[in-house]
C-alpha cells in the first residue's frame, strides 16, 4: 500500500471528523438551549432533562455521557491528525494504528449509540407519557429541527461506524501485506 496515500486520507479523514464532531457538538448545545417542546407549556430540552423532574434520574447522566463521548471524539480525530501529519511512523505501526482506530471507533461508536437509544426511549412523565425520542418526532410537541437534529446524531454514529470498520479492515490487511512479505524474505 502507498503510505503516503494512507497518510493524506487519515488527515483528510481527521479534519471531516472533527468538522463533524464539533457540528455535533454544537448540535447538541444548541438542541438543549434552543429547541421548545409543548410539554405542560413550553420548555426547552436542557430544562426538560435537567430540572423539570419529568424525566428519570439517569436521563442527565446519559446526557452528560453523550457530551463526553462527543468530545472524546473530537480529541481522537485531532490526535490522528498529529500522528498523519508527522509522517515518522514506520509502516507496520502505521498498520497497528489503522486497526486500532477501527477498534476505537466500532466501540466508541456502540456506545454513543446506545447513550443516545437509552436517552431517547426514556418516559417523560407528564399527562401523555411519551419517551423522549417520540416526543422529538412528533410535531405537535416538537418543531421539525427538533427531529432534524436528533436525527443528525444517529447518522453521525453511523457514519463513525462504517468508517471504523474501514479503517479497522485497512489496518488489518496492510499488516497482513506487510508480514506476508517479510514472510517472503525470509524464504
Amino acid at each position: 500500500m502507498e503510505r503516503k496515500v494512507i497518510l493524506k486520507w487519515l488527515s483528510i479523514f481527521s479534519i471531516s471528523f472533527s468538522i463533524i464532531s464539533i457540528v455535533e457538538l454544537l448540535d447538541l448545545i444548541i438542541f438543549s438551549t434552543a429547541i421548545n417542546m409543548d410539554l405542560d407549556g413550553q420548555l426547552t430540552i436542557f430544562y426538560l432533562i435537567f430540572q423539570s423532574g419529568y424525566m428519570s434520574i439517569h436521563a442527565p447522566l446519559l446526557w452528560i455521557f453523550l457530551l463526553c463521548v462527543i468530545c472524546a471524539f473530537i480529541a481522537l480525530t485531532l490526535s490522528i491528525y498529529r500522528v498523519a501529519k508527522k509522517q515518522i511512523i514506520e509502516n507496520y505501526n502505521l498498520a497497528k494504528f489503522l486497526l486500532l482506530i477501527g477498534l476505537f471507533f466500532v466501540i466508541g461508536g456502540f456506545i454513543k449509540m446506545s447513550f443516545i437509544v437509552l436517552l431517547g426511549n426514556n418516559i417523560v412523565s407528564t399527562g401523555l407519557n411519551p419517551t423522549f425520542q417520540n416526543a422529538l418526532y412528533s410535531p405537535t410537541i416538537t418543531p421539525v429541527i427538533g427531529a432534524i437534529m436528533w436525527v443528525y446524531f444517529i447518522v453521525v454514529v453511523c457514519s463513525i461506524l462504517i468508517s471504523g470498520l474501514i479503517f479497522g479492515a485497512i489496518g488489518l490487511q496492510w499488516m497482513l501485506l506487510i508480514q506476508n512479505e517479510k514472510a517472503s524474505q525470509e524464504q
